[in-house]
């Protein structure tokens, strides 16, 4: 494929998701490419643009293709459709309640389809990370420690994934929901983005 005739400066937030996407820190895909660590940093940034031939390393390090990097290529697992009838509805002894993973394993973010039971679900539930709750359908009352929260259709709530929560669903219409879970970052990627930081500040 030939490169364009003018680099694209928005290089830098595909560059970023290719080397997550393969597991590679910003010290590991600089030395596979040859490139300084802080200079890759601020292609990811968008504050340098890159040479034609700083995109060929790049390309050959990540093992993909050029087009990739400019968003003129979509490979077969960038976009993964969840299909209705090929989902399984997971449920644990409700009849009424229930839920079905909408995303890939492996995802930042985790979605679920969820069918919301009479009976408030767990003990309260916590888990790292930010949640979104949005009814599709029905009426779903919220419990938190301290407060009660009525979510009709269309209704949404975010709030931190460490605040103890109970759902349950009011009303004879069946209530269904999509939760959508923004997980954190790993202690080893936070210290690594703080160190990018650091270098990108002292360069």
């Amino acid at each position: 494929m030939p490169l364009p005739a003018k680099i694209d400066p928005m290089i830098g937030p595909r560059l970023r998701h290719l080397r997550l996407e393969k597991g590679f820190t910003v010290e590991a895909l600089a030395a596979a490419a040859d490139l300084d660590k802080g200079f890759l940093s601020r292609l990811e940034r968008g504050t340098k643009r890159p040479s034609v031939e700083t995109v060929l390393r790049l390309s050959a390090a990540l093992g993909v293709p050029i087009g990739q990097l400019f968003g003129e290529q979509t490979a077969d697992d960038t976009v993964r459709v969840s299909r209705a009838a090929g989902r399984i509805r997971a449920s644990e002894g409700h009849d009424s309640y229930g839920f079905e993973l909408l995303t890939p394993k492996g995802f930042l973010m985790e979605a679920f389809l969820f069918h919301v039971g009479a009976e408030p679900t767990g003990k309260g539930q916590q888990h790292d990370g930010e949640e979104m709750f949005l009814v599709l359908s029905g009426t779903v009352e919220m419990r938190t420690p301290d407060r009660t929260y009525v979510l009709e259709k269309g209704d949404c709530a975010c709030f931190p994934g460490h605040l103890a929560h109970q759902m349950r669903q009011l009303g004879a219409e069946p209530a269904i929901a999509v939760i959508a879970v923004a997980r954190e970052r790993s202690p080893a990627r936070r210290s690594q983005t703080t160190t990018e930081t650091a270098d990108d500040e002292t360069s």
